[in-house]
């Protein structure tokens, strides 16, 4: 399957912009869309899971996407009614880093 077929989602990925009042005060930051992308998004299996938690870490989820550079772990990726926090900065592919990349994702409450 080539990679085009694999991604399938439709992901939004979002990052914080400032928030003011009416009074022009700086408020807590507001979420906005920053692009709307084809990705893989990828629950682990519960083996992954309990693995996962055992070293610690908040990953329940993989988002696959093609290579860019510009998302962070100051932002977030909505898909299906779930809301994830991004916990890792990107993984590039194994066939020679420059096709795709992985990132470690976290289901927020």
């Amino acid at each position: 399957m080539d990679l085009a077929q694999e991604l399938c989602h439709r992901v939004t990925i979002q990052s914080k912009t400032p928030g003011y009042d009416e009074n022009n005060y700086e408020t807590d930051p507001i979420w906005t869309d920053f692009k709307k992308l084809w990705a893989k998004v990828e629950f682990l299996s519960v083996k992954d899971s309990i693995n996962a938690k055992a070293a610690g870490s908040q990953t329940t989820a993989r988002l696959k996407l093609r290579k860019r550079s510009d998302i962070t772990t100051e932002m977030r990726v909505l898909w299906d009614g779930y809301t994830f926090e991004i916990v890792s900065p990107p993984k590039p592919d194994n066939l020679n880093g420059k096709i795709y990349m992985t990132l470690e994702l976290a289901v927020l409450e």
